[in-house]
């Protein structure tokens, strides 16, 4: 299913995405993954389970292959293909003169804010993590892309758990349920249907 987490600018929205993968310690409470406390995991196992896209979309001076192949070091071209098209990232790639070949530029100089914002969502689907925390995942996107994602998000969520920061009505729409923070408290949690209105 699709969680998103909602709230003013500095509510703790970020860090409990930062807290879920693992990077922050629990101060009280635990975090857990299928049952199991993931401070019993490495660093290296839970990112092989979950995929993260951060806000700031960052790209390496290389090829869009390699950037999304990026921390992925046995991903094949099906991995690449797989994820680039659950990315809706595919089409876009295919019509460059160099395809998955195509230079990005540092930081992704040669790419609009978009397609850069799809390829690192692309990069988190290669190793398929069974959960996806995206932070702001459409900041980027015009309407229409927005829409896309809305639709890739829906299928992903049918074999994939995922975690969202957004304000986005369009990617609100499609949550299941949702959490409000406010100065890192919890005001409100439960099916979308109840806490959105």
């Amino acid at each position: 299913g699709i969680t998103a987490v909602v709230g003013p600018n500095g509510s703790g929205k970020t860090t409990l995405l930062k807290l879920l993968m693992g990077l922050y310690p629990c101060e009280s409470g635990r975090v857990m993954l299928d049952g199991a406390d993931i401070a019993q995991f490495t660093r290296r196992e839970l990112a092989t389970w979950m995929g993260y896209v951060p806000q700031e979309c960052v790209l390496f001076s290389g090829s869009i292959r390699d950037n999304i192949a990026q921390g992925t070091a046995d991903a094949t071209d099906e991995h690449i293909l797989r994820a680039s098209r659950q990315a809706g990232v595919h089409p876009f790639i295919i019509d460059l003169p160099e395809g998955y070949g195509t230079p990005v530029g540092e930081g992704g100089s040669v790419l609009s804010g978009g397609q850069r914002q799809r390829l690192v969502l692309a990069r988190a689907l290669v190793g398929d993590p069974p959960v996806l925390l995206l932070d702001e995942p459409s900041s980027n996107l015009d309407r229409r892309a927005e829409e896309d994602l809305a639709r890739t998000l829906v299928e992903l969520s049918k074999d994939h758990t995922i975690v969202m920061v957004t304000h986005s009505p369009v990617l609100l729409s499609v949550s299941n349920r949702v959490v409000a923070l406010d100065r890192g408290r919890i005001l409100a949690a439960g099916l979308a249907s109840e806490i959105l209105p």
